[in-house]
């Protein structure tokens, strides 16, 4: 199992902007809620065998991992973070599940929120807490791969997202979107773009009805209390601004 949790852990710094993301958030009437973002990262497993390491696939036989792992146990651990920040992880849970038979690779975070601005660090601190959470498992060595940091490709470092009391909102930056192309990181995520990879959802259920819903990726529920953004790195792209959105609620 060791050997193919490191050899994952080096294409997940690689390739973790490109997997599949869905973050499911809920919103209470008093703004406290939950937001669970799960990433499918089965293709890494994928990899491993167009790598040259189906021989060790087939050693582990039928071994798994099911796990959740409580986030106290890293917050003190992972640097440069704010006492705030570290705080705000031991809330949080962390369920891992790995089965290379099934070919499933899967991260589920779990954060609690009291206020929907909370949902801004979750963001942030997401990447990191996987990362330590790894090495916790697999061991300094999975720390290491591919230099040992978690390169930061995300579309979303192109927006401003604001998330406060009735109002959800995304909203493009585009000074800073007019130099993507000097970003190597990003023309990486570009590639795998083009190959299919890096779409997301984000549900988000409300407390209120849905006053106002602006954005060509977002769909809204009949009883207008739950809506729903899909997007993909491709659109990002061509178009920085197609994946703006306004939610009024």
């Amino acid at each position: 199992m060791k050997k193919l949790m490191l050899l994952m852990v080096g294409g997940m710094l690689l390739f973790l902007a490109g997997c599949e993301v869905t973050r499911d958030i809920s919103i209470g009437a008093d703004g406290s809620g939950t937001v669970v973002t799960v990433t499918d990262m089965s293709s890494m497993i994928a990899l491993a065998k167009m790598s040259g390491k189906a021989n060790d696939l087939d050693k582990l036989g039928d071994k798994a991992l099911d796990t959740t792992i409580s986030l106290s146990l890293f917050a003190d651990s992972i640097p440069d973070l704010t006492a705030d920040e570290k705080a705000f992880i031991r809330n949080g849970t962390l369920g891992l599940t790995i089965d290379p038979k099934s070919e499933k690779f899967v991260f589920r975070l779990q954060f609690p929120f009291t206020d929907p601005s909370q949902i801004s660090h979750f963001d942030k601190l997401s990447s990191r807490v996987m990362q330590e959470a790894m090495k916790e498992k697999v061991g300094e060595a999975a720390g290491e791969a591919e230099g040992g940091g978690m390169p930061d490709a995300s579309t979303d470092n192109y927006y401003k997202i604001t998330y406060a009391k009735g109002l959800i909102e995304k909203k493009l930056d585009k000074d800073k979107y007019a130099h993507v192309a000097d970003d190597e990181e990003m023309q990486a995520l570009k590639q795998m773009a083009g190959m299919g990879m890096g779409n997301s959802t984000i549900i988000i259920h409300l407390p209120a009805p849905v006053k106002k819903a602006e954005g060509q990726n977002v769909s809204v529920s009949d009883d207008k209390r739950t809506v729903t953004i899909k997007s993909n790195a491709e659109d990002f792209f061509e178009d920085g601004a197609s994946q703006e959105f306004r939610i009024e609620y």
